[in-house]
């Protein structure tokens, strides 16, 4: 992967070995979360969050890059930048290539709460496989990531989008009214796909119960339907057209391929779908791994050598038997404590880092490299901006409010009859809230004083701020009770504070917690780096 074609290249190709530099990553999102990292970032904590990582034997950062975060205004023909966004990016790389650390873009993560953008996530997925005003936005889009990336790219570990951040045609689509499901398939030329890459016609007309494949009748299948099993082959190809209309602008871009299977029920009985591999690439495939794949999934505890015997199956499986083992795992999820699948598989605690030190031998194998999506644990904040980094965008506020600044980083002082406060969809905003009995509210202090937190003006709990970074658990009944709600801080009497958190969830790897100490497998991942050099 790289940024430019006359890139010199540090991975192998299809059917050779591992060249000298293996890919050991981490994606960086500082003590913030993925959805509100570019706002939050404080730039005097990244030099030192850096080397600790380089410190702890990593050698790449990847960044996810958020289309609606980096620009605005999707229902004109152009959008427009956030240029503050772009110029931090620019930041980021000259910090990480002073480091002589590499790195890694995921292009167009969709996940931001940047206010004001007319565009949702939901229409700008639809838009990239049915509207060519949205293509030619992320065409814009990346030529204005190129400018800036091109002075550094001798440090460009790659380029890559995920099938995850295209997902509607697997989970949106499908549960659309009839009349939606006849447009769509109408705008992305289903019926015509149909019938050009399907030479056994007859098979194809059984599955669709139809005689006749028309576009004026043709839908998007749901789940049920026995066409089903076409439409994911149909989904896959859309899929990579928006590779290859990436690749016109990054020629080595990897796609994150889906290496989970899909369900389809023939007969009473469930046969599972696997997608593209895309084996027959010569550019770099990103790959994901966590201990649920291949596993029962019944909230069982895998052995070290149960999960070590996994997750060489899985190797197996997405390099083909080792066809094409040009793949980085860039999301290698040892530990998975998703709530929305309490059933997944875990290891066992007290050997995940014998499992750590033993998968070595089997990522240098049957990988190019692997990466740690939550490096350290992050929380799942509500706020926007809740760093006063970009002032107070984002933020409603009475005349009683201003930002301070000590050595570079803001913070926000909250006079006597002061409030700040943000109005959102508060179930868009943390994970699984409705199963919380507390939520969590987190500052830096820097000067004490009194304050009380309101939604939708009534009283969830008043409290004392203290000089330092303190959490209080406060009462979630009122977050869970409004789907949308205007959460308001005020002060009742002076309040000095920054890096605002309010939270429900982390998300934890075990690496480092969500204040940034080490966690219980901080020397399995060093000794892991240590075996891959």
């Amino acid at each position: 992967m790289g940024c430019d074609t006359n890139e010199t290249h540090t991975y192998s190709k299809t059917n050779q070995s591992p060249e000298k530099y293996y890919v050991k990553s981490v994606h960086y999102f500082s003590s913030a979360w993925p959805k509100t990292f570019w706002q939050n970032f404080e730039k005097q904590a990244v030099r030192p969050e850096l080397q600790q990582i380089k410190a702890d034997g990593f050698n790449t950062i990847v960044l996810t890059v958020p289309w609606r975060g980096f620009e605005k205004n999707f229902n004109a023909d152009k959008t427009t930048s956030i240029e503050a966004m772009y110029q931090r990016l620019d930041f980021l790389l000259d910090e990480i290539t002073a480091l002589d650390l590499k790195f890694m873009l995921r292009l167009g993560y969709p996940h931001d709460f940047t206010p004001d953008v007319d565009a949702s996530i939901t229409q700008l997925c639809q838009g990239m496989y049915t509207d060519t005003k949205t293509r030619q936005q992320w065409l814009d889009y990346l030529q204005k990531i190129k400018r800036i990336v091109t002075p550094y790219q001798s440090k460009s570990a790659g380029m890559m989008i995920s099938w995850e951040d295209f997902w509607c045609p697997h989970f949106i689509f499908t549960e659309l009214p009839e009349n939606d499901r006849l447009q769509i398939a109408q705008d992305m030329g289903y019926a015509e796909w149909l019938q050009s890459k399907n030479p056994n016609q007859s098979y194809v007309k059984a599955l669709l119960g139809k005689n006749d494949i028309n576009a004026e009748y043709i839908t998007i299948p749901q789940k049920s339907d026995h066409s089903y099993v076409l439409y994911l082959n149909f989904i896959d190809e859309k899929l990579n057209e928006i590779l290859a209309l990436t690749r016109s602008v990054f020629p080595e871009t990897a796609l994150e391929i889906r290496v989970d299977k899909d369900p389809v029920k023939v007969d009473g009985e469930y046969i599972w779908i696997g997608h593209d591999l895309m084996l027959s690439d010569d550019k770099h495939r990103a790959t994901y791994w966590a201990p649920f794949w291949g596993a029962k999934n019944q909230g069982e505890l895998l052995s070290a050598d149960e999960a070590l015997d996994k997750f060489d199956y899985f190797l197996d499986y997405v390099t083909g038997e080792g066809q094409n083992i040009n793949h980085v795992i860039e999301q290698f999820n040892f530990t998975d404590n998703t709530p929305y699948f309490p059933n997944n598989a875990n290891i066992k605690p007290d050997e995940v880092n014998d499992f750590l030190t033993q998968a070595a031998p089997l990522l240098k194998q049957k990988s190019t490299g692997y990466g740690l999506w939550a490096y350290r644990d992050y929380a799942d904040n509500l706020f926007y901006n809740a760093y006063f980094e970009q002032g107070l965008q984002g933020w409603q506020h009475n005349e009683h409010v201003e930002i301070k600044s000590i050595e570079g980083d803001n913070y926000v002082r909250i006079n006597a009859k002061g409030f700040i406060e943000q109005t959102m969809r508060i179930s868009d905003r943390v994970m699984w809230a409705v199963s919380y009995e507390h939520m969590n509210f987190c500052y830096q202090g820097h000067k004490a004083g009194e304050l009380m937190i309101t939604v939708n003006t009534e009283e969830v709990t008043r409290l004392s701020t203290r000089t330092g970074h303190h959490c209080h658990q406060i009462p979630a009944q009122l977050f869970k009770a409004h789907l949308n709600g205007t959460i308001r801080i005020k002060a009742l009497n002076e309040v000095v504070i920054d890096e605002i958190k309010i939270y429900g969830f982390v998300q934890k790897l075990g690496v480092y917690d969500h204040l940034g100490q080490p966690g219980p497998y901080l020397d399995g991942v060093r000794q892991l780096n240590q075996s891959l050099d």
